[in-house]
């Protein structure tokens, strides 16, 4: 049934003289997309920290994008590949063929795959092959929208949830076995270097001594960019000093509006003159430094990874009480929780904040701490690897 041409037979001999393989198990990783977003930048981090003498990462993804290039400047080798929709029964028998050819060429131990595009395909494959399949579930689903994992979730042997938020989505005794909860994890290395403020804020011509409200985010219509603008807004009589500085761009063509009118909205709110958007920003680290507050106002934020990274740049943060946030902030130690787009309940904590000092501070530190113990990536890494033995044992 599946049948490997000339080309890509020269193709994988090249790759695999290429990178020199030598460690026990291959993991074939799959993901749809080329764009390069929170998803993106957690799973960069997995794959080039995994340790390589036990698992070699390769992945099977599309060529052109921001995710492609960063995969082959830490030089993972890729296969190139773009998945079609599943409902589109040619398309998915072409991903399931294209699946099992690379996991069978390049002897694949295991397959990880990261969004519902690739899951369905992914779990067919490994059932064909007897490889033990992982799906990555990193978003929470409406209740107007089909969960598709949900339905299909016999398909792999384990399923990771970004939260325990995400892992509520999969009911019943089965399911609740096969899933783990592993959050997220980020580098401390990457936020123990100084970065300056007064250079952030220099570069934006925002003024030393400015009190500066910041979000980190692509822009999109769920993220709640509009109820920051507008908690602001009810603040700037009261301080007209404060600024707010927004970090990101629209990544989808669903928000191809999005920056505009934010930045419409601001001129509306009197607000615009103090209101940096920064567009797409590859140092957002040293950004986090220009700030004095960081906010999060998405609905339903399934496991916001610029939460940790504003967290362990001491920051405390103002973040919605409901998706996965609640188990990333602690409310009242780490920073505050408000309701979803109420934009005076934000007004007000941002306020409160910013009137106190010793409390905004120490906020900002307990965050800092919180991430160390909780949320880094070496841990991130231990517990998906010894997910990753667990599968490999019970599939021998």
């Amino acid at each position: 049934m599946f049948i490997y041409n000339q080309k890509q037979i020269a193709y994988n001999k090249f790759f695999l003289q290429n990178y020199n393989i030598k460690s026990q198990h291959n993991i074939l990783f799959i993901h749809h997309s080329c764009h390069f977003s929170g998803a993106e930048n957690s799973l960069l981090h997995l794959t080039t920290r995994l340790d390589k003498d036990k698992f070699f990462p390769i992945f099977l993804c599309p060529k052109k994008g921001q995710f492609s290039e960063r995969l082959l400047e830490k030089n993972i080798p890729i296969v190139h590949f773009e998945f079609g929709k599943n409902r589109e029964l040619v398309k998915l028998l072409r991903s399931i063929r294209k699946i099992c050819q690379v996991a069978r060429y390049l002897k694949i131990g295991l397959i990880h795959s990261n969004g519902p595009q690739t899951n369905i395909p992914a779990g067919i494959a490994g059932r064909l092959l007897n490889i033990p399949v992982v799906w990555h579930a990193r978003n929470l689903v409406t209740d107007r929208k089909i969960d598709i994992d949900r339905f299909t979730g016999f398909l792999p042997q384990r399923i990771f949830c970004n939260s325990d938020a995400i892992r509520d989505r999969f009911k019943g005794k089965r399911l609740k076995k096969t899933t783990k909860t592993i959050m997220n994890g980020i580098d401390l290395k990457d936020f123990d270097r100084f970065y300056s403020s007064l250079k952030v804020r220099k570069e934006f011509a925002i003024p030393s001594n400015a009190k500066v409200v910041g979000m980190c985010s692509r822009l999109g219509k769920d993220k709640g960019h509009l109820t920051l603008l507008k908690a602001v807004s009810r603040l700037k009589n009261r301080y007209s000093d404060l600024w707010i500085l927004i970090v990101g761009e629209n990544l989808f063509e669903a928000d191809n509006d999005v920056p505009k009118y934010l930045k419409m909205k601001a001129r509306e709110f009197g607000i615009a003159e103090k209101t940096v958007f920064t567009g797409f920003r590859k140092d957002v680290y040293r950004l986090y430094a220009g700030m004095d507050i960081f906010v999060l106002g998405t609905n339903a934020e399934p496991c916001g990874r610029v939460i940790f990274e504003a967290m362990a740049m001491a920051k405390p943060v103002l973040g919605t009480n409901n998706g996965g946030t609640p188990e990333i902030v602690i409310d009242g130690q780490t920073g505050l929780l408000f309701n979803y787009g109420d934009s005076k309940e934000l007004s007000l904590k941002i306020d409160f904040l910013l009137s106190n000092k010793t409390i905004l501070k120490r906020m900002g530190n307990a965050g800092r701490k919180r991430v160390k113990e909780k949320f880094t990536i070496d841990e991130n890494v231990r517990k998906t690897q010894n997910e990753y033995f667990d599968l490999l044992q019970r599939m021998k």
